[in-house]
């Protein structure tokens, strides 16, 4: 299959890598435009837009897709187009343009979890399964019928990051595997029920303020599904800290007081029901490490409240 392949970061990246190692061809990649380096006021390329690079494959970034793309696209005449996490709404004139259809590779079990955060929402809500849809794109939100899903666990160790790896890779597989047999997965697809959707938007910043008194397991999740992308914070004596990893602990107390501060415990902080243990700590200015050794600092001691 000729392919146009849309999309923005690693998990496109992944998405694409596994096509160009199939027996399909991408044909040019769309991806948004570049952004600035606000220190250095560099362009700084995303990553599916170096993989487009590396690998000798047409790059094109429109402001505007539905307005600047549609002559610009036609000449390939694709396929297929394939979108993995985007990041523009696409319209029925884009739409029409390809031999057979667009096909988007969405990182949740349709229709629970749409939009664009979908990783990170199913942590946070303390699922235990998730996968990836291969769906056919029509006007409207991750709406259209499905063609193909693979499932994985998610473990009690996984964070958004490590979700993500894998659902990349999946996404790839699943992909590649509707492309190869595409007519097959058309004639089995499936309706999504809308009385089981479920959409979720993008994590805020607001999101990212601990709050203690909350349940243990609920504030593990939220840490879990926020890592790295929209990392977890207290405040303590004006000073941010960040908090990357926890773990669930037993200890009770009042919501936000340090029950325990020693190098082989590192923080151990109430809860509204238990506590949680904090694993990696980065103080406002520092480099992330390790709470066992933070707490030689000091900073924080036993008995403290936090917020």
């Amino acid at each position: 299959m000729n392919i146009v392949f849309f999309g923005t970061g690693e998990f496109s990246r992944e998405v694409a890598k596994a096509i160009i190692q199939s027996s399909h061809n991408i044909l040019a990649i769309v991806t948004q435009p570049d952004k600035v380096n606000q220190r250095g006021k560099k362009i700084k390329y995303n990553a599916l837009k170096q993989f487009a690079i590396n690998n000798n494959i047409p790059v094109y970034q429109f402001e505007k897709l539905n307005i600047e793309g549609e002559q610009v696209l036609k000449q390939f005449n694709a396929d297929f187009f394939v979108t993995a996490s985007y990041g523009q709404i696409i319209k029925q004139n884009i739409l029409d343009i390809p031999k057979y259809s667009i096909i988007n590779v969405h990182a949740s079990l349709l229709p629970k979890y749409r939009g664009p955060a979908p990783i990170q929402w199913a942590i946070i809500n303390g699922e235990t399964v998730t996968g990836v849809t291969i769906m056919k794109t029509e006007l409207g939100l991750d709406c259209g019928e499905m063609y193909l899903k693979k499932k994985i666990d998610i473990l009690p160790q996984d964070t958004s990051d490590s979700v993500f790896q894998k659902l990349s890779t999946l996404g790839g597989v699943a992909i590649v595997e509707f492309l190869d047999n595409p007519e097959y997965y058309i004639s089995k697809a499936e309706k999504q029920d809308e009385k089981e959707a479920s959409y979720y938007p993008m994590l805020t910043k607001e999101m990212s303020k601990i709050d203690f008194n909350i349940a243990s397991v609920k504030l593990i999740n939220l840490i879990r599904g926020q890592y790295s992308c929209n990392t977890m914070y207290f405040m303590h004596n004006k000073l941010r800290y960040k908090v990357a990893l926890a773990c669930l602990a037993e200890e009770k107390g009042i919501p936000g007081e340090v029950l325990k501060a020693n190098s082989n415990d590192g923080l151990i902080i109430a809860t509204a029901d238990k506590s949680i243990q904090i694993i990696t700590i980065q103080p406002e200015g520092k480099n992330e490490m390790s709470a066992k050794a933070f707490v030689n600092s000091g900073k924080i001691r036993v008995g403290d409240i936090l917020n």
